[in-house]
């Protein structure tokens, strides 16, 4: 079995998950969340993550919420395959966010 690479997607907005190739294209198959960096500008720091291309209840698949001070990074890494996203994934910050940074494959 050859290895799948694993890639980092960086993002101060709400988004959908991308990768660079040539310029940024929407990741819209399987994917799966290794881990997760965010970085708060206050207590109130509220990410969350769907399987899929927007913010669906239904969806969700991984939440942050509050407890971290701004300036403070908070860092997770999800064990052995990951959380499979069967249809790309969309971050949602809903306050005191600065920037999330994913780790996926």
């Amino acid at each position: 079995m050859s290895p799948t690479g694993v890639k980092q997607f960086y993002t101060e907005a709400s988004a959908t998950l991308k990768t660079y190739t040539g310029s940024a294209t929407v990741v819209s198959g399987v994917c799966y969340l290794k881990g997760v960096t965010i970085n708060p500008s206050g207590t109130t720091c509220n990410v969350k993550i769907y399987d899929g291309s927007s913010a669906v209840a239904a969806n969700l698949i991984y939440s942050h919420k509050g407890g971290t001070a701004a300036g403070d990074l908070y860092q997770e890494y999800i064990a052995a395959n990951g959380i499979r996203c069967a249809s790309g994934m969309y971050i949602d910050f809903t306050a005191a966010t600065t920037s999330v940074a994913i780790i996926w494959q």
